[in-house]
């Protein structure tokens, strides 16, 4: 048997009701992602997790209420068709006329968030009314 220090050989970590309710804190706060808190303290994702449900339950004390803010106009930015992202397309079909596109919808949109960006194609008028409405 190796003489290495692991996991099983070290007392099991306690954290009082206020690291956990700080981390945590820190989590909602932040625009960081789990995984990069839970680096940061050195502790498991899942485990960040559970702290936070227990959070929102109220076992670490009175849950602060979330800053809400007043609705605000989102900034949009339009690009070139010639400087957009180059799509791969799956579908074996004629490229569409320029005519149709203007009564279909929206061809590319990128939406950036500050935990990610997501990028759609071929979006219709109904359903870019109801992602504006979404992100709110």
């Amino acid at each position: 048997m190796s003489s290495e220090s692991t996991y099983r050989n070290q007392p099991r970590r306690r954290f009082s009701r206020a690291f956990k309710r700080e981390v945590v804190e820190l989590l909602l706060e932040q625009a960081a992602t789990v995984a990069e808190i839970a680096r940061a303290y050195d502790l498991h994702p899942n485990q960040l997790c559970r702290w936070r449900t227990e959070y929102f339950r109220g076992e670490y004390g009175e849950v602060q209420p979330a800053h809400v803010s007043e609705p605000c106009l989102l900034p949009v930015r339009l690009i070139e068709t010639a400087t957009a992202m180059p799509v791969a397309s799956t579908l074996e079909e004629p490229e569409r006329a320029t005519t149709s596109e203007a009564t279909t919808g929206v061809r590319r949109l990128s939406i950036v968030l500050s935990k990610g960006q997501m990028h759609l194609e071929d979006v219709d008028h109904e359903t870019l009314g109801m992602l504006i409405e979404a992100l709110r």
